[in-house]
């Protein structure tokens, strides 16, 4: 038995980089559902039409499909699946609910999810993600719906505007991406694609209880139930399956696999200033006369303007720490505002008039985090890990939320119709953590880099941003079904 308890205590600018850099600016681990504290103990085992205007994209979304269907589940009606009755989720960010959505439509189930916070409490507040193509196509994967609802929501990506030291450069080259890789890479509110998903999970009937914060977890081996205690709550929830989707400081990831914090996500050297403000007649002047544009004019800050769609635009600001500073993040609105129109952004000038038309209490800073090393395992009997609670990342390449989707729809993928629960996870974990430590490993390098004067002191990377990209993108996830279904599965997966 197993039983863990809290305590109360610049590149060059190809059509990847250009993701990768504004990703990097936009994105934030803000899908965060734990807490930090001491556990006790633990076990740890060791193609679509061409582009068109605006109106008519909105029509094209119910176009796009799989660049490979065949590597996807097929829908049977489902059954439900042999030893599972009942699986919880500890977070409702974009992970958990994904994971929610898919586990009903592939396997018949419908979990139970526990999210710490409440109903509407700052749920991606302040903050604009990327969904690139290879998460649109587990998007669309998961449920269609959704995924049209996305692309109707969000900004299209077609090109961005790189100024760097006084040299300028437009990359229209996002705009080909449907034709290369099927779909389109789009900008999109945290808590617009959250609300898509929320509404999703709440339409088949999914279960979520808001202000429930994980104290405990019993697990009694791998086909014991495990047992789960919130805090304030006299008796513990019971479950065959336990899911942790509760991000980058996960209550889950302590509990039962790292509770000496080996690898607990470490700060990499900078932080972020953002806010996301309606796209006013003003707020878009600033924006088309300045252009959709990574600005960098010194070598310790850069900004982000972005127009993230459905009446929305988003400014952000970075810091880099240099070495021996202290790091000293702004504690609150007004001193994040304080700090944008002070003398550190004096040469942006643009970033200033839209943090000056911002209230204070829509600016955030946040300190950015990830792991440097990979987990040995996401399985611990009945108990497993998802998103950023498994990788955390910071936002360099723009890949939290894309890959918490492809892990949603990985584990339904290889849960679907098993003989074996344990043969389903690990199915799971083979595919998810090969592809998320190679994302995680170009990450941390691409990360270090941005804090790195000289190019010779920078790491060679065994890919190019072209290869990455390629990389990414092409594979659409490689989520392959458990077992091969067809003779072309057979003869893809082996």
């Amino acid at each position: 038995i197993m039983t863990a308890t809290r305590s109360p205590t610049m590149a060059p600018v190809t059509a990847w980089t250009a993701m990768a850099l504004a990703s990097f600016m936009i994105l934030l681990c803000t899908m965060d559902s734990g807490m930090k504290g001491v556990v006790g103990s633990t076990h740890v085992r060791p193609s679509p039409k061409k582009l068109g205007s605006v109106k008519q994209r909105k029509g094209q979304a119910s176009l796009f499909k799989s660049r490979d269907v065949s590597v996807h589940a097929t829908e049977s009606t489902p059954k439900g699946l042999k030893g599972i009755k009942k699986v919880g989720i500890i977070g409702a960010g974009i992970g958990g609910l994904a994971t929610a959505v898919a586990l009903h439509r592939y396997c018949g189930i419908t979990p139970y999810i526990f999210e710490k916070r409440g109903k509407y409490a700052d749920f991606g507040k302040g903050t604009g993600i990327s969904v690139a193509p290879h998460g649109l196509d587990a998007l669309k994967h998961i449920d269609d719906g959704a995924f049209e609802k996305a692309l109707k929501t969000g900004k299209w990506m077609e090109a961005l505007e790189t100024e760097a030291y006084g040299k300028v450069k437009v990359d229209a080259s996002l705009v080909e991406w449907p034709k290369k890789y099927g779909y389109p890479g789009i900008l999109i509110r945290w808590a617009d694609i959250h609300k898509i998903l929320m509404e999703t999970a709440e339409d088949i009937g999914v279960p979520i209880k808001f202000c429930s914060k994980l104290e405990e977890i019993q697990s009694d081996g791998k086909d014991g139930p495990v047992k789960v205690k919130f805090e304030g709550e006299d008796e513990p929830e019971e479950f065959d399956l336990l899911i942790g989707s509760d991000g980058i400081n996960s209550v889950v990831r302590e509990l039962v696999f790292d509770p000496d914090k080996v690898f607990e996500p470490k700060p990499v050297g900078r932080w972020l200033t953002r806010a996301v403000l309606p796209a006013t007649d003003e707020v878009l002047s600033i924006i088309k006369k300045e252009g959709e544009k990574l600005c960098i004019r010194e070598n310790r800050h850069a900004f982000l303007l972005l127009n993230l769609g459905n009446g929305y635009a988003k400014w952000c600001a970075y810091t880099k720490v240099l070495p021996g500073d202290s790091t000293y993040v702004p504690k609150s609105g007004k001193e994040s505002k304080d700090y944008m129109l002070g003398e550190a952004f004096k040469l942006y000038p643009e970033v200033q008039k839209l943090a000056d038309m911002t209230p204070t209490n829509e600016i955030f800073s946040s300190n950015l985090k990830q792991m440097e090393t990979p987990l040995n395992t996401w399985i611990s009997n009945r108990v497993i890990l998802l998103g950023d609670s498994a990788h955390a990342l910071t936002p360099t390449l723009g890949q939290g939320a894309n890959m918490a989707m492809e892990d949603a729809l990985q584990l339904a993928v290889s849960l679907k119709g098993t003989e074996s629960v344990e043969d389903g996870l690990e199915h799971y974990e083979s595919i998810r953590l090969p592809r998320t430590t190679t994302v995680l490993d170009y990450n941390v390098k691409f990360a270090r880099d941005q804090n790195l004067e000289k190019e010779e002191d920078k790491e060679q990377s065994f890919f190019s941003p072209d290869e990455f990209e390629n990389y990414i993108f092409s594979t659409m996830g490689a989520t392959k079904p458990r077992k091969p279904e067809t003779a072309m599965q057979q003869k893809q997966f082996g």
